[in-house]
C-alpha cells in the first residue's frame, strides 16, 4: 500500500470529460478504458500517525466517505492533489493509492455501514460510480469493445522480420502479382495486451479480392511466424495507419518493367 504518494491521471480527467461532454459508446470505452488502468488518491484516517511513509503496527484505517442528497455514503478517489485539494480545502489528509478493483474490495468488506459506491473528484467532474456499476465495469468493457470498430497502437516491429519478409516478398513477386507494395507493423489491438504483426499491403483489384488474398498470405506466412506471434493483414485504403506509412519505406515494392 503505497501511503501519501501523490499521483496524477490526465488521461482520466479528460476521458472523463470528453464522456460528460458526449456520451457516446466511443466516448464511454475510451473512459473506462482510462478508468481499469488508473490509480487514485483515495483519503483515509489512520488511528496513529504516519511515520516516514510507515503505518504504525497496530494503527486502523478509516476511509472518509461522502454523503449524496439521500443520504447514501460513498467512498472518495481524486485523480490528483489538485482535485483532491478542491475537496480538502488546502487541509493536510493522509491518502492511499487504490485501484477501482480495490476500492470494490474495500466497498464489499465494509461492516459497519453500506457503501454504494466512489464518487471520482467530487466538486469537479464528480462521477459517481455505485457498487453495480464497478462490479460491472469489465462485462461493460468487454461489451463495448466488440460493438465498436477496433482502434490500434501502430509502429515498426523492434527487429525486423527480415526471413518472413523475404518470404513474402518472393511469394508476391510469384504468386501474388496483384500486390503492388507491402509494409509490415507492430499492431497493439485496443482491449489486449500482446501486440501482433500486421501486414499492409497495397494491390490491385477490389476489395473483396481481399476474402482470397488474405487468407493466402497468412498461410504463407505461417511457417515463418514464431510459435506465439500471430499477423493480421489489411488493405491500404488511405486512411488506415496512413500516418506510419509515409514515414516508412514498404519491405515490398513491385517492379515495373519488360521482364517482370
Amino acid at each position: 500500500m503505497e501511503i501519501n504518494k501523490a499521483t496524477a491521471n490526465p488521461a482520466v480527467v479528460a476521458a472523463v470529460n470528453t464522456f460528460i461532454k458526449e456520451q457516446t459508446p466511443r466516448h464511454e470505452l475510451d473512459m473506462i478504458n482510462t478508468l481499469i488502468r488508473a490509480r487514485f488518491m483515495s483519503p483515509v484516517i489512520f488511528s496513529e500517525p504516519v511515520i516516514d511513509g510507515k503505518i504504525p503496527k497496530n494503527a486502523q484505517i478509516q476511509q472518509y466517505v461522502l454523503n449524496n442528497k439521500d443520504g447514501e455514503r460513498f467512498f472518495l478517489a481524486f485523480t490528483d492533489s489538485e482535485a483532491m485539494g478542491k475537496w480538502a480545502k488546502e487541509e493536510k489528509r493522509d491518502f492511499v493509492l487504490l485501484t477501482l478493483a480495490e476500492l470494490l474490495a474495500l466497498i464489499n468488506h465494509a461492516k459497519e455501514e453500506e457503501i454504494k459506491g466512489v464518487v471520482i473528484n467530487p466538486f469537479l467532474q464528480n462521477l459517481t460510480l455505485t457498487k453495480d456499476m464497478l462490479l460491472n465495469l469489465p462485462k461493460r468493457q468487454q461489451a463495448l469493445l466488440k460493438a465498436l470498430p477496433p482502434r490500434f497502437l501502430l509502429g515498426k516491429p523492434k527487429e525486423e522480420p527480415e526471413e518472413l519478409e523475404e518470404a513474402l516478398s518472393r511469394y508476391f513477386k510469384k504468386k501474388q502479382k496483384a500486390v503492388q507494395e507491402a509494409w509490415m507493423l507492430m499492431a497493439l489491438r485496443e482491449g489486449t495486451k500482446k501486440p501482433r504483426l500486421m501486414l499492409v499491403v497495397d494491390y490491385e483489384g477490389e476489395p473483396e479480392d481481399a476474402k482470397e488474398l488474405f487468407p493466402a498470405i497468412i498461410e504463407e506466412a505461417k511457417s515463418y511466424l514464431k510459435e506465439d506471434e500471430g499477423m493480421d493483414v489489411v488493405r491500404r485504403d488511405g486512411k488506415f495507419a496512413e500516418e506510419v506509412l509515409s514515414k516508412n519505406d514498404p519491405f515490398y515494392q513491385k517492379k515495373t518493367g519488360l521482364f517482370w
